[in-house]
């Protein structure tokens, strides 16, 4: 089912002076100023930076990177762009006067030596050089963003972006030049896979026209980025290249780098998770290493695979989770002469082949750790239970999130050329790092959980007869009434695959909560569930996997796929562009777990922020965003005074809180837009059900009993009621 209005807001004439007056005085202390009580709810959210603009120009820039800048991120947010290949208005003498902060890398003395060697090569960079400092413009035309942020369907663990440019040269067919001379300007003899940087900023004016000095870090964005496709069109009027591209931290998610080219199996003689990844990383090293004595490469490119110190990564590994058919054992020989040394023990955890991607053998191995499993409803209970905050702080609602992880990459071009593979050897960065899940996402049939968390959101729109609307231009919404929540069965997991049957009964949490409530029939969203089955031998681990983590996220990875879908067309708001996800890791990496000491600067000074409080934006690597959506609708037109009757408490059935789950960013003649893809959570329009997590009993896998333990406190409270009268 499918609903969509595209009409005027009958409300919105009445306040639209107020508002204008409101943007226009906008002041930091303004954009901070909220309700005072909680029951004043929803809480006033952070305005749109570009409302205090009586008009605005986005200013976009393409152009070089260091490698020191993509080894230290804050270089390149607090300098100017430099070696300028194209520019919004125009490039003018701007490369004649920048240069990368510090030194200016160049060539090294092998790259040197292989310019020497070739005449052709060096008359080629002379002639692009040559180009590059004549400054010929080039113009941004149009730029289409599309961001998925979080978990998602299409790399699951990683965040992904497609970047469309449309440029425009008057005069020449000189941009494959430009592009080659910066390359080289920043020491990258191979300009293809070179990094370059897209800069957005937003210049703002008066009604008279006078440019409005804003703090630059609101409204400035910087996405180092690898260019990837490009098609011209010559004609009379110029050259028209429509160029493809990603950030350049997705570059290290291509293929080459994340299929391994050989099998294995992750070990561990230490029982840790640092230890496995540290094995995946000598067994990736030891391929590129052997591709070299081959003869496929002249300078073999590496890896470097963490856990954040922040996900325990000392943690053990755990016995249950693997089958004694995997176990190996290795003994130390003694030299002559010395005593025998003890056995060591290796655990092989994990199997892989070149069909198996590195980021699907972290994810199973991180789905095994002990502090992120299934969240009980105990867990949950409390977190949607959480109140909102009385001031604007969305960062307060961390408490309201659970601790989970996700993958971040990296690329780093060395400075050694490969003449074999006629590209530089590079350094891949993977590491994984934590990222919070809202609790909001595990209602079931049954349950409930409020909207608490409405004081806290950092954006909240509305829409149609609500007076308030000044972004939304239109909504579609999807309704799947067939919709149903899966509840996954494992087909071939066996509680037998044990090392021994002790004949104990053992007590476990199902995914079943207490307290359902019944069938209500003034439920127009209403959640139901049904059983499906699954198989874990895909996942290439030795034993059993689990169930409930499996399911959940299979669901928080395929937000499509739930019952509310909303696409929102908005005005551009840069607190939609974040800034954190584009930005390459740079873990310090100690055998296995690593700490990033650039990252806090890219989320506005703590590495678990939400909210970005510097930048004013989400940070999409840390948590979904969510949002809040409002829009009412008349019950009937008044027949005395003919005008709609609205009802203070009548609100639209798909008002709500909404997880965000992808963004497009729209650059067209001049007018910046957004569309947002909105998923509802489900069974929030009740009070929080008070419930816990029922429970079974188990002997050698076989189960022997079911407990519901709030059924068995209100059958202790009636006993103690009936002993006492």
């Amino acid at each position: 089912m499918v609903g969509k209005y595209n009409g005027p807001d009958f409300g919105f004439i009445k306040n639209v002076k107020s508002k204008a007056d409101k943007y226009r005085n906008f002041d930091e202390s303004a954009s901070h100023a909220r309700k005072a009580s909680i029951k004043k709810l929803p809480l006033e959210p952070d305005p749109n930076v570009l409302h205090q603009f009586a008009s605005y120009n986005t200013i976009f820039t393409l152009s070089a990177l260091s490698r020191q800048e993509i080894r230290n991120p804050a270089l390149f947010f607090n300098s100017a762009p430099h070696d300028i290949i194209a520019r919004s208005g125009g490039i003018g003498d701007a490369n004649s006067n920048t240069a990368p902060p510090g030194a200016r890398e160049r060539f090294t003395e092998d790259t040197k030596e292989t310019i020497r060697k070739s005449a052709a090569l060096r008359d080629a960079l002379n002639r692009s050089t040559t180009e590059f400092y004549k400054n010929n413009d080039l113009y941004f035309k149009n730029v289409e963003m599309t961001s998925i942020p979080g978990l998602n369907e299409k790399r699951r663990l990683t965040s992904v972006t497609n970047i469309m440019m449309e440029l425009v040269e008057p005069s020449g067919l000189t941009l494959l030049e430009k592009v080659k001379a910066a390359a080289a300007n920043n020491g990258f003899l191979d300009h293809l896979d070179a990094p370059y940087m897209l800069t957005v900023e937003f210049k703002g004016f008066d009604e008279n026209g006078k440019e409005i000095k804003e703090r630059t870090d609101y409204i400035k964005r910087v996405i180092p980025i690898k260019l990837i496709t490009m098609d011209i069109d010559v004609n009379q009027g110029g050259s028209y290249y429509n160029i493809k591209a990603i950030p350049y931290n997705e570059f290290a998610l291509t293929d080459t780098f994340m299929y391994p080219r050989t099998s294995g199996t992750l070990g561990s003689t230490n029982r840790t998770f640092k230890d496995a990844v540290q094995d995946l990383q000598n067994i990736l090293d030891e391929q590129n290493q052997d591709e070299q004595v081959k003869g496929y490469n002249q300078f073999p490119d590496r890896y470097d695979i963490s856990i954040s110190e922040d996900l325990n990564p000392e943690a053990q590994l755990s016995y249950e989770l693997l089958s004694q058919a995997g176990m190996t054992q290795k003994k130390q020989i003694a030299a002559t002469g010395e005593s025998a040394l003890p056995e060591a023990f290796t655990m092989e955890y994990i199997k892989f082949n070149s069909s198996t991607s590195i980021l699907k053998l972290l994810e199973n191995l991180m789905k095994t750790h002990p502090d992120y499993g299934a969240k009980s409803f105990d867990e949950w209970s409390k977190a949607v239970s959480t109140p909102g905050a009385t001031t604007f702080d969305p960062n307060g609602a961390l408490s309201t999130y659970f601790k989970y992880f996700r993958i971040r990459t990296a690329i780093e071009p060395t400075g050694d050329f490969d003449e074999i593979r006629q590209t530089n050897a590079k350094i891949i960065r993977i590491v994984v790092e934590p990222f919070y899940v809202s609790a909001y996402n595990l209602a079931t049939p049954g349950i409930h959980q409020d909207k608490n968390y409405q004081g806290y959101v950092a954006k909240a729109y509305n829409y149609i007869f609500t007076g308030d609307n000044l972004d939304i231009q239109s909504l579609d919404i999807n309704y799947k009434v067939a919709y149903f929540q899966s509840r996954l069965k494992d087909l071939e997991a066996s509680d037998s695959r044990t090392f021994t049957q002790d004949n104990k009964a053992v007590t476990e949490e199902t995914g079943t909560p207490t307290n359902r409530e019944a069938w209500r029939s003034d439920q127009y969203l209403p959640l139901k569930s049904e059983v499906s089955g699954y198989k874990t031998s895909p996942s290439n681990r030795t034993g059993k996997a689990e169930a409930r983590i499996d399911q959940f996220f299979d669901a928080i990875t395929n937000p499509l796929a739930d019952m509310v879908v909303v696409n929102m067309s908005i005005l551009g708001d840069p607190a939609w562009m974040g800034q954190s996800q584009f930005i390459p890791a740079t873990p310090l990496n100690a055998n296995g777990s690593s700490q990033d000491n650039n990252i806090n600067f890219f989320r506005g000074g703590a590495k678990d922020n939400i909210w970005n409080p510097k930048l004013k934006c989400f940070n999409y690597d840390v948590a979904e965003p969510i949002t809040n959506l409002t829009f009412k609708v008349p019950q009937d037109f008044n027949d005395k005074t003919g005008v709609y009757e609205m009802s203070s408490a009548q609100q639209a059935v798909f008002s709500g809180l909404y997880r965000v789950t992808q963004v497009q960013h729209s650059f067209t003649d001049g007018q910046f837009t957004q569309n947002l893809t909105m998923v509802r959570f489900n069974n929030q329009d009740s009070k929080v059900t008070n419930t816990t997590n029922q429970k079974i009993t188990k002997k050698n896998g076989v189960v022997t009993s079911s407990k519901n333990p709030m059924a068995m406190d209100r059958i202790n409270d009636i006993s103690g009621a009936m002993g006492s009268s």
